[in-house]
């Protein structure tokens, strides 16, 4: 009897284990995944910056329109 119990409790471990070790790819990859997600995005500002004409520079000529 003890040695069924203890069989069942390494199966137990053992299937914990693995289930832990198939989380924690499955944590870094999603990981991964939102890095590159997020570098995408600050690119995209970058260029979205770089192309649109600063709200200083509108501010300005519409004054300066206006008079």
């Amino acid at each position: 009897m003890v040695f069924f119990f203890t069989m069942f409790v390494l199966r137990t471990l053992s299937l914990t284990r693995k289930q832990k070790a198939i989380i924690e790819k499955q944590k870094e990859l999603v990981e991964e995944k939102n890095n590159e997600i997020l570098a995408s995005i600050r690119y995209a500002k970058r260029i979205q910056d770089a192309l649109m004409t600063s709200q200083k520079y509108i501010e300005r000529n519409i004054k300066r329109l206006k008079n």
